[in-house]
């Protein structure tokens, strides 16, 4: 029986975007992506190394074929266009305590600030919430990425905590915040959207 550490990915799709595994043919972009400064800024704690293409060949091979168990990474592509723009990933998953650590990247600058990333991650949170059938969903953000702070918010995630002194970058020490999203807050919200949209539907 599969379960949602092994249950294969099928691709996922919702309003402008559409989820799909990692392909090998993407590989150049992926490539780009990890060697970008601003992104690993916004995205990774680890300080910034320009990695070489055969080193990040053989982790994005692992990561295509072979998985780390508890783990989802997605490809996220712009349904008009096909262009790919980002990634997203579902990390330490936990059948058991049924939770999970949600991420979104909107590689592509072009696609940045045009609504993408909240797409993105209500299709991530529908993946978690239905598919893989999580009790709660986490998030992370450091306290100079206000966007992403905000669209957790926005998205209706609770800031938990803070770790206060965590991050040192820019030649000074930053907090990484801390958020969660229920499954019962995740339905309230959906149901909801969908409450809206009806009442709006019946008026026209």
């Amino acid at each position: 029986m599969d379960t949602p550490t092994t249950r294969q990915v099928t691709p996922l799709e919702e309003g402008r975007v559409r989820f799909t595994p990692l392909q090998m043919e993407n590989i150049h972009t992926h490539f780009r992506w990890n060697n970008d400064p601003e992104l690993n800024r916004l995205d990774s704690e680890l300080p910034y190394e320009e990695e070489s293409f055969g080193e990040f060949k053989g982790r994005f091979e692992q990561l295509c074929n072979e998985p780390a168990s508890g783990h989802r990474h997605f490809e996220i592509h712009d349904m008009e266009e096909g262009a790919l723009i980002g990634v997203a990933y579902v990390a330490q998953i936990s059948p058991h305590h049924r939770h999970g650590l949600v991420g979104i990247t909107i590689g592509e600058r072009d696609y940045w600030g045009a609504g993408y990333g909240q797409e993105s991650l209500r299709v991530l949170l529908g993946y978690c919430f239905q598919e893989l059938d999580l009790h709660r969903v986490s998030a992370e953000s450091f306290e100079y990425n206000t966007a992403w702070s905000d669209l957790l918010e926005h998205i209706g995630f609770t800031k938990e905590g803070t770790a206060r002194d965590y991050l040192y970058r820019d030649d000074r020490y930053w907090d990484k915040e801390l958020y969660a999203l229920l499954e019962r807050e995740y339905r309230d919200n959906v149901e909801t959207k969908a409450g809206t949209r009806s009442s709006a539907e019946a008026a026209v």
